[in-house]
């Protein structure tokens, strides 16, 4: 396969693919499906003093 053809062969797929991108996009943005409700969380709280378990300099993630 010449270089000539294998570039021909390889515009010829980025075509195709790039067709195949653009009708997903915009089936994507004309979809009617409707995205279920979120979900009711509790609200996020604050400590006041930490459990002790991530000390100075020991989160650096280091293996032993």
């Amino acid at each position: 396969m010449s270089p000539a053809e294998r570039a021909a062969r390889q515009m010829i797929e980025d075509k195709k693919a790039l067709e195949a991108t653009d009708k997903a996009y915009v089936r994507s943005l004309t979809s009617t499906e409707q995205a279920p409700a979120p979900v009711k969380k509790a609200k996020g709280g604050y400590v006041k003093a930490a459990d002790g378990c991530a000390q100075r300099g020991k989160t650096k993630g280091r293996m032993i």
